[in-house]
């Protein structure tokens, strides 16, 4: 091969970085879904460590396979992998991305859709609903700074190289990190369930009570919801979100289960029961 034995410049591992993190799934398919724009990422490199253009054609080949990965965790992938062809070890390269495309996907998936965006949407939409013009940084915030996170992860990859699979399976318990993350977003998520759900009951009842000042028993309307409250606050919408999972735990589908929460709320809207 024309090799040009150099080390990679800065400018090329700024390219090369810039191009993985703008342009990944600018490409996307069902066939290949990311191997173009990890290609195109590569070109920069390849173009510095060999002197023809066959050869870098002949290398952007092998990294036009099958590769799939959140974006974030494929930053750091894209780090080794670039470390790795800059000592022409092409084997490698290809391997190390078919080793850490999956951990990393689930790892970062986890952390953006399950602790990061359901958390940034639940306090935007109580702020939106509150008319405040915070719920849009809320939003945008969050989903900036996963984006901009993609550079240093970049460089850690290309500093730590093969040394990378001691950290995902020996020193660092990338499996409970997971784990831990999934629990802690789906705790903060439930949080919310009480005050986001707002059912209530609008029956009322009578009761009779002694008045404490006159000694008179008199009549009084209760609303059944302060009684609810009374014992648990919140008890609905709780007792709501239970009845959810219990039918998702059956095994009917989402949809079903939209349509059958619909149906119940129009109902009971439309009897005046429910608010």
């Amino acid at each position: 091969m024309a090799r040009t034995n150099a080390k990679l410049s800065e400018q090329a591992l700024k390219k090369a970085a810039k191009r993985h993190n703008w342009a990944l799934q600018w490409c996307w398919n069902y066939e290949r879904m990311q191997a173009s724009g990890f290609a195109y990422a590569m070109v920069p490199v390849l173009q510095e460590l060999y002197d023809n253009n066959d050869e870098v054609c002949e290398n952007l080949e092998r990294h036009m396979q099958f590769y799939n990965c959140h974006p974030g965790g494929s930053a750091v992938i894209m780090g080794v992998a670039t470390a790795l062809e800059e000592s022409y070890e092409p084997d490698m390269s290809d391997s190390i991305k078919v080793a850490l495309m999956g951990p990393l996907a689930g790892i970062g998936d986890t952390i953006q859709a399950v602790l990061v965006k359901p958390i940034a949407y639940i306090i935007a939409a109580g702020l939106a609903a509150e008319g405040s013009y915070l719920s849009l940084p809320v939003i945008i915030l969050p989903l900036l700074a996963l984006f901009l996170a993609r550079w240093p992860l970049f460089k850690w990859g290309y500093k730590r190289s093969v040394a990378i699979l001691e950290d995902i399976e020996g020193n660092t318990d990338f499996n409970t990190l997971r784990r831990a993350a999934q629990i802690l977003g789906l705790t903060v998520v439930g949080g919310f369930v009480p005050s986001m759900i707002g059912l209530s009951l609008k029956y009322t009842y009578q009761r009779a009570l002694t008045d404490p000042e006159t000694g008179l028993e008199v009549v009084k309307t209760v609303a059944l919801q302060d009684t609810l409250d009374g014992i648990l606050p919140k008890l609905l919408p709780i007792v709501f979100v239970g009845f959810c999972y219990w039918l998702l735990k059956k095994k009917v589908s989402p949809v079903r289960v939209i349509l059958i929460v619909a149906v119940v709320a129009f109902v009971l809207g439309a009897l005046g029961v429910m608010g």
